[in-house]
């Protein structure tokens, strides 16, 4: 009786020790640009310090996971692997940098200034582009500005009350799933 149990506890604690696959992880996704401009056309978002665009000394593009909101269907974007980090919409009169923000809750930012980053939605199966990205506060486009270097655009959210130059370029934020390791 003794070596019964004995070898049912043997048992037990070997099939508890093994590694269970985890199919559950979350989706981990890449952003790109969808455009009319050839250049703009298919390029992975970058970051430039915070600042998120095409950006041609980096090389490995935003990975971010959506932790979406229940309530209400919204998403914020996390990035992937460390996950501290959300993207976020930061600005005033109506043009929004997108930027990788450290705990974006936490940022001190002047009065009239916008910190945004629980309003995504993933639009799944857009007719054209694919799956696409888009901010639901507002009426408004997703831009490019050229910023430096040539071939530099940073990445913007233009509202209808925005006053800006004329050199930037009307495009799409595109998600697709990221291969990860």
């Amino acid at each position: 009786m003794k070596f019964q149990a004995l070898a049912l506890a043997l048992f037990a604690s070997t099939g508890l020790s093994i590694p269970i696959a985890q199919d559950d992880l979350p989706p981990v996704y890449t952003l790109r640009l969808s455009s009319r401009v050839e250049s703009l056309d298919g390029a992975y978002i970058t970051a430039n310090g915070t600042l998120l665009g095409v950006y041609s000394r980096s090389t490995a593009p935003v990975q971010f996971t959506p932790v979406v909101n229940p309530e209400t269907g919204l998403a914020e974007l996390r990035t992937y692997p460390e996950g501290s980090n959300a993207l976020a919409l930061i600005g005033s009169n109506d043009l929004l940098d997108f930027a990788s923000l450290e705990d974006p809750a936490g940022v001190n930012v002047p009065d009239g200034t916008t910190v945004d980053w629980t309003s995504f939605k993933l639009d799944e199966g857009a007719q054209e582009e694919g799956n696409v990205l888009e901010y639901v506060k507002g009426e408004g486009v997703w831009v490019a500005f050229p910023r430096g270097n040539e071939g530099d655009w940073s990445v913007k959210w233009k509202g209808v009350e925005a006053w800006t130059t004329t050199d930037y370029m009307p495009v799409k934020v595109v998600y697709e799933l990221a291969e990860t390791a």
